[in-house]
């Protein structure tokens, strides 16, 4: 499969894509471009900000995937940029908001403690 990883290089995303292409599934990734892509021999990548919305439609353009697999969703206009400008026959949203307390409100990556 054609497969759009939206985020991956960090925290839970790094297995994942290590799945992916372990499996042999034609993987890019797209990312901000501020971490490193651990996976750049084995990838593609493009770079985008994701809550601009011409941003993410450039980074994409005549582009299609089977699967978007989105890790870095933070609200619904995140969503609406990315499915605006790409299409795909099935998106999934991953969430590791479950690791927060459930007591906050707008919740910031950086707060993560994998401790």
């Amino acid at each position: 499969m054609n497969v759009l990883v939206v985020g991956g290089t960090r925290f839970f995303g790094i297995p994942m894509v290590e799945k992916l292409i372990a499996d042999g599934h034609d993987v890019t990734i797209a990312t901000r471009g501020l971490s490193d892509n651990p996976f750049k021999e084995s990838t593609k990548q493009i770079i985008m900000n994701r809550s601009d919305y011409n941003s993410v439609r450039e980074a994409l353009a005549d582009k299609e995937f089977d699967v978007i697999i989105d890790k870095i969703a933070y609200c619904s206009n995140d969503v609406r940029n990315l499915l605006s400008n790409v299409p795909c026959k099935k998106y999934i949203q991953m969430s590791s908001c479950s690791v927060y307390s459930k007591d906050k409100e707008n919740i910031k990556e950086s707060e993560f403690d994998p401790g």
